[in-house]
């Protein structure tokens, strides 16, 4: 407990130290919401975003739960415009009938890795342009690993309103299992983001995803991110479901911090 102790308040001091150095660099985070950032980790940098996420479906007796934790993506500056990502959660299903378990999956899943490249930056209306291109490796547990690599595309778009209040904004294409099959989903997604101080920011969002074969599942969120330091952030989401194929409730909350290499 004592050795765990001094480690933490060590860690702590060290961010402490290394933020003092930091004020002119933006930290922003592709957490919590589901809307990624147009921005690239600065060269020379590790980010590292970790969390957890809890949410329910639920439809007459049928109750579809899912956790993932932890949720961890590793972001490293390569280039002034370009970024090398690795991403990976442990995830955790279940299915019940009336109360009654009969399927549980646990294990790795979403096992990742891509890049972010900046590609045109802010020009009066025009927005900050992105692109992250991913690929999902098979390496993750059997209920949830893809058959063979499968990727996904997105755009990412960035408008500043004002000083305080941004629009961001993807659209893209991913490749995913779903039960047995794999099958090809158009993404979307859109969140107003606004500083109420230099240490707290807020947003609210909207999401979903249109498979090839089914119905789209459309989701909305509140979101809250506050800086400990200028490197070291804690946040906190919660949505719900706003068509009958969407989770009815998701929450969580995470950890991100920047450090130099």
């Amino acid at each position: 407990m004592k050795k765990t102790l001094l480690l933490s308040f060590f860690a702590f001091f060290h961010l402490r130290a290394f933020a003092q150095q930091e004020t002119l660099l933006e930290f922003e985070t592709d957490r919590p919401t589901k809307t990624e950032a147009s921005s690239v980790v600065p060269r020379g940098y590790f980010q590292l975003e970790t969390g957890f996420q809890y949410q329910r479906l639920k439809h007459e007796s049928l109750e579809d739960k899912q956790w993932l934790y932890p949720q961890a993506l590793l972001r490293i500056g390569l280039l002034p415009a370009a970024e090398f990502r690795v991403e990976a959660t442990y995830r955790q299903e279940t299915n019940q009938i009336s109360e009654n378990l009969f399927r549980e999956n646990k294990g790795l899943s979403t096992l990742r890795v891509g890049t972010k490249v900046n590609v045109l930056e802010s020009q009066g209306v025009l927005p900050t342009v992105s692109v992250l291109a991913m690929l999902e490796l098979p390496w993750e547990a059997d209920a949830f690993k893809p058959n063979k690599v499968a990727p996904e595309v997105m755009l990412l778009l960035t408008n500043g309103l004002s000083e305080k209040v941004k629009l961001q904004y993807n659209a893209g294409f991913q490749r995913q299992r779903e039960d047995e099959e794999m099958e090809n989903k158009l993404q979307y997604s859109a969140a107003l983001c606004g500083k109420l101080s230099e240490k707290v920011t807020v947003a609210a969002e909207f999401f979903g995803e249109k498979p090839n074969h089914s119905h789209a599942e459309n989701q909305i969120d509140g979101s809250i991110q506050f800086l400990l330091l200028p490197n070291l952030q804690v946040d906190a989401i919660v949505g719900t479901g706003v068509s009958s194929h969407a989770p009815d409730l998701f929450t969580g909350g995470g950890l991100s911090f920047r450090l130099p290499r």
